[in-house]
């Protein structure tokens, strides 16, 4: 990710870019002229938040040395997952098949 930052920038923030000047359109009910105004905004917008990402991944890089040590320590902290993914298509998928549950421990029904 960090490394693939800058090619991340400028596709993430013109796939996003695109989408939010759409929106734009969308929602002021207006024609292609203001969907084309808006699109450098919305693409500054997001090449920058896509490049803050791939920041914050590099930083990252070399915590997760300690993130298992940290997890393996019995006095250590509890490092929980990102519960970011509920809700979408991520979580659909796997309720079906079934398994277990990640917080406490039981099968849950298929």
């Amino acid at each position: 990710m960090g490394v693939g930052t800058p090619v991340l920038m400028i596709y993430g923030g013109a796939t996003d870019g695109a989408t939010s000047a759409q929106n734009v359109r969308q929602g002021l009910g207006s024609g292609s002229g203001v969907e084309v105004l808006a699109f450098p905004f919305t693409f500054a917008y997001h090449a920058l938040e896509h490049g803050i990402y791939g920041v914050v991944h590099l930083i990252d890089l070399p915590m997760c040395l300690f993130y298992g040590p940290a997890e393996l320590h019995p006095y250590g902290p509890e490092i929980k997952p990102l519960d970011i993914y509920s809700g979408t298509w991520f979580d659909t998928w796997a309720a079906k098949k079934g398994g277990t549950d990640a917080e406490s421990g039981e099968m849950m029904p298929k």
